[in-house]
């Protein structure tokens, strides 16, 4: 599973006037997210790590969902039927597992980044002070993703991220959406080991180690 993004391209025209590109970005650290809000799409930070308003023991907080359980799992029922978000990533990091240590690959697009699928919350403080969290939904692992693992994060195509982000929608045709989509990853290849450690940061974060792999 990922626990590792990449955001360092503006996905949006009006970005938050704080942000700043994360070429290894953890989990407990801020986020862009993309979400419909009276109609109309905006940019916001959020904190990865979902924090519904009910929640009391902050250290359940999840910052990634299965996408077979959405609509059964308390933490994240509410959210999958009214709080869905893309999350805009330049590329994503699985592990794979080889001999005593996990070696770190990042898998992105070849031109372009992804959109992968999201829930956010809002957590209301007494004194009405408030911050926004999210979580990233995982699917089983396709193409040059199944390479390193069982799971990844969902990416959507430009038709399925309307139809995820829109109201409308049914929360029926959520799940087979989720399952049905391509892993949209062209290319992966290693990296540092240095990436397993979350401190480390910068673009040299993203920079192969080794040999590519793409789709034939």
């Amino acid at each position: 599973m990922s626990g590792r993004l990449a955001q360092f391209s503006p996905p949006h025209n009006n970005l938050p006037a704080d942000w700043k590109p994360n070429w290894n970005l953890a989990p407990g650290k801020p986020l862009l997210i993309l979400r419909k809000q009276a109609g109309q799409v905006e940019c916001v930070q959020a904190l990865w790590n979902l924090t519904p308003s009910w929640l009391t023991d902050l250290s359940r907080a999840s910052f990634s969902a299965r996408a077979e359980y959405l609509h059964e799992k308390p933490m994240f029922r509410q959210a999958f039927a009214q709080r869905r978000c893309l999350i805009p990533v330049d590329g994503y990091f699985l592990w794979l597992q080889q001999g005593a240590r996990k070696q770190p690959w990042y898998l992105r697009r070849k031109e372009g980044g992804l959109a992968l699928a999201g829930l956010w919350e809002r957590y209301q403080l007494d004194d009405g002070q408030f911050w926004d969290s999210c979580a990233l939904i995982t699917v089983p692992a396709k193409g040059l993703a199944s390479r390193l693992g069982d799971r990844m994060p969902a990416a959507l195509n430009s038709g399925e991220q309307a139809i995820w982000l829109a109201e409308r929608t049914a929360v029926s045709a959520l799940q087979p959406l989720l399952l049905n989509a391509e892993g949209r990853i062209e290319m992966t290849y290693p990296v540092n080991p240095a990436v397993s450690n979350p401190a480390t940061v910068g673009p040299h974060c993203c920079n192969p180690s080794g040999a590519a792999q793409t789709l034939n």
